[in-house]
């Protein structure tokens, strides 16, 4: 298999998820451990090149049964959300087949249908594929790039089911974007950190509003560099709402962002278009 920085891959993925993880390059393989886990307890994702396709596992340690039990336990919430990602890695192209298998005791059961799991887990097993996914027909930076993105798609399934705590934010930091905000402290899984991941994988990188892209106008420098906007104010949000990083939450630029907030109540993603459409047309009689 051609080296691929795992380095780069591991800090990608704790940068997007929050989480500490360690990465080993095998001879036919590439296996990703978060460390904040204690080994024997935890998991690993196992990433492979298959002939002509690439596969992501999630393989539990010999002794995850509370890992995996606390995941089957988990509410009608984290489930939808998972179903959701699920759906978008199932998403196919005109290019690339994707698949999820999902295994709860040991039966093979539907990823986008959770009402019907099991809620008493005791064996768990997730597997992605993407085909056709040749060898030969990648560079390395690109396997690279392959190997993070469907390692980012089963981490972002695994943590949907596990619990994420807040964390504490400064008082008055009302309008900042979900993941910018001021810690006090740090937990080891954060939920503001996966909401934002998780909206980015459904709606992308570029704004929602103007539809500035960073990559394109900055390149390697803009990569990942979005704000995250909040449709109802963080400060309306009760202590038990919970957020869907689907309808909930927005990829908007700072600079739209920043307009957005200049009413209370906040302007809408679709008022601020209309202000913009607007202004281009008295700008152009």
């Amino acid at each position: 298999m051609k080296q691929i920085n795992v380095n780069y891959i591991t800090e990608k993925l704790a940068e997007k998820y929050g989480i500490n993880l360690r990465g080993d390059l095998l001879s036919d393989r590439l296996e990703i451990r978060p460390t904040d886990i204690e080994y024997g307890v935890g998991f690993i994702l196992k990433v492979k090149l298959e002939w002509r396709s690439l596969t992501a596992e999630f393989i539990p340690d010999n002794f995850a049964a509370g890992l995996i039990k606390t995941m089957g336990a988990s509410d009608s919430h984290k489930k939808a959300i998972f179903k959701l990602l699920a759906q978008r890695w199932s998403s196919n192209t005109s290019e690339y087949t994707n698949k999820l298998y999902l295994k709860i005791n040991g039966e093979e059961v539907s990823p986008q249908d959770p009402i019907h799991w099991s809620s008493n887990w005791s064996h768990l097993y997730i597997k992605l594929t993407k085909t056709p996914v040749i060898h030969g027909d990648l560079n390395n930076k690109q396997l690279e790039n392959a190997f993070l993105n469907i390692s980012c798609s089963l981490l972002g399934l695994i943590l949907s089911l596990l619990p994420l705590e807040e964390v504490a934010i400064e008082e008055g930091a009302v309008g900042l974007p979900e993941g910018a905000l001021k810690r006090i402290e740090v937990n080891r899984y954060e939920r503001s950190t996966f909401n934002r991941q998780a909206c980015l994988t459904f709606h992308g990188y570029i704004c929602k509003v103007c539809e500035f892209d960073f990559k394109q106008k900055y390149g390697k420098l803009g990569e990942g560099f979005i704000h995250i906007h909040h449709i109802i104010p963080v400060s309306e949000l009760g202590s038990n709402y919970k957020v869907n990083p689907e309808t909930d939450l927005v990829p908007i630029c700072p600079n739209c962002h920043a307009m957005i907030h200049r009413r209370n109540p906040p302007y809408t993603v679709d008022e601020l278009k209309n202000i913009i459409s607007l202004n281009i047309k008295v700008g152009k009689d």
